[in-house]
């Protein structure tokens, strides 16, 4: 077929499948030392690339923890069994899959287009998803009329924020939050382009 959902029916062809997909365990824990309080983000992806030379597409939701320059971020079904586990602290990089073992690098973006047919900018997210450039590195943004992102090119993503949340109460003292950001690779092997539906922030 010509547009499939690869990770969505990779837990559903069998119930071998199934239970291999139920939980992976990440293999490499948050490097010591970053003193910054923890963060979550949860929400909703869509991507859609070439493979082989066809179009693929998969949707799913993913989870969302940084604390400092540590970054995890889960992929799973629409199921919600997990699908792979990706590490990113500031001693390196690891790629979790079910049933094979941990595959390390530098940065992990390359691993997670080898192993699932697309990649998310992991390093990029630290901060596109708090609504901001990536401090150090070339970038050209626009900005709506309230003086928030609206368009950013930067790593070889051009970053669209379609959405924002509405504010919530403590906003004097908390950044604005997005809603929806589309990602589109600008460079690379293969065309690709992913969607983020962002949770609104728990409130205590």
């Amino acid at each position: 077929m010509n547009r499939s959902r690869r990770l969505a029916l990779f837990c559903l062809g069998a119930p071998m499948l199934l239970a291999a997909c139920a939980s992976v365990a990440p293999s490499r824990g948050f490097d010591t030392g970053e003193t910054a309080a923890s963060r979550h983000y949860t929400g909703r992806f869509s991507a859609n690339y070439v493979r082989y030379g066809r179009d693929e597409g998969v949707q799913g939701s993913f989870r969302w923890e940084e604390q400092g320059r540590n970054v995890r971020l889960d992929l799973l079904s629409p199921l919600g069994q997990t699908l792979a586990v990706v590490t990113a602290t500031p001693s390196g990089a690891t790629l979790d899959l079910p049933n094979k073992p941990p595959r390390n690098a530098p940065e992990v973006d390359s691993l997670l287009e080898d192993a699932l047919g697309f990649a998310l900018p992991v390093a990029g997210m630290r901060d596109w998803l708090h609504g901001r450039p990536s401090a150090g590195r070339p970038a050209n943004a626009t900005r709506d009329a309230q003086g928030r992102l609206a368009t950013l090119a930067q790593d070889g993503w051009s970053v669209r924020y379609v959405a924002w949340q509405d504010a919530p109460a403590s906003a004097q003292t908390t950044a604005a939050r997005p809603r929806r950001i589309d990602l589109e690779r600008d460079r690379g092997p293969t065309p690709l382009s992913v969607k983020l539906v962002i949770d609104p922030e728990e409130t205590p």
